[in-house]
């Protein structure tokens, strides 16, 4: 394989279960699905509903700004904020409903969400509820489940965004996409998955892309305590000079941004 030097690196670290959403790998369960079979274009668009509501997490922020700036110049949560606004300006021009979980500036409390979860009979761990500066991975994905519930018809997508990093390697580099295996979802998710790997690929936004399917155990907790179609996008490693050109490029967030948004429409028959 071309880059195994990468992905031999990338499947060493790993899973962070924490309050912070650092991606790493497990070399056992976190199996890249690049030699998954592609869904067929009638897997797309998904039709029956007029109104889409997307909801984008900013990843990081606050207690917890995520990966230092290495060569990026910028903490990741800087960075996933930007997208995320430009994301969601984007989804709303084409008549999409966007949600963000929070603005950069304030998220809501572990009262507020414990609150919000009790009227609408959500399950959640009080134990994991904890009011700090940080808004957890944990109150973020009940978080997301009370604003499913809250949403006429329900959210149709999750999208966390995240900037990746490693250690002692930087030639590891590239974008990456995660989903949970057990999701109801399954199959729409690995189609998006399948769709936006070609899509990045094709405009040589990024020079490799990683599909992960997770299973149960080790999904990231914003996409395995929900049935909402979930994803956690990698946009690149802060830890490479290559990629941390483009992540600290505004031109590269825009077209990004731009391109998310066109797959995410494609998807809903936008």
């Amino acid at each position: 394989m071309k880059n195994w030097g990468k992905f031999l690196a990338l499947f060493l670290l790993l899973p962070l279960l924490g309050s912070s959403f650092l991606s790493c790998r497990n070399a056992e369960s976190h199996t890249p699905k690049d030699d998954a079979e592609d869904q067929q274009e009638e897997d797309f668009p998904r039709t029956g509903k007029d109104d889409i509501t997307v909801c984008i997490d900013a990843g990081h922020g606050f207690g917890d700004v995520g990966c230092g700036p290495a060569y990026i110049g910028a903490y990741e949560y800087e960075i996933t904020l930007c997208v995320a606004q430009l994301l969601r300006d984007k989804l709303e021009k084409e008549g999409i409903t966007v949600i963000l979980t929070h603005d950069g500036s304030t998220f809501p409390s572990s009262e507020e969400i414990s609150n919000l979860a009790d009227q609408h009979s959500i399950t959640y761990k009080p134990e994991n509820m904890i009011d700090n500066n940080v808004f957890s991975a944990y109150e973020r994905v009940i978080w997301e489940n009370v604003l499913d519930r809250q949403t006429a018809g329900g959210l149709d997508l999750f999208v966390s965004l995240h900037v990746n990093s490693v250690e002692n390697a930087p030639q590891v580099s590239g974008m990456s996409i995660d989903y949970c295996e057990e999701n109801p979802n399954r199959s729409f998710l690995r189609g998006f998955s399948n769709n936006l790997k070609k899509a990045y690929l094709n405009a040589e936004l990024t020079d490799s892309f990683t599909i992960f399917e997770d299973t149960y155990e080790d999904s990231f907790i914003v996409t395995k305590y929900t049935e909402i179609p979930s994803v956690l996008i990698e946009m690149g490693y802060s830890t490479n000079m290559d990629d941390a050109q483009r992540l600290r490029s505004e031109k590269w967030q825009n077209a990004f941004a731009s391109l998310l948004c066109e797959r995410i429409c494609y998807a809903f028959g936008k």
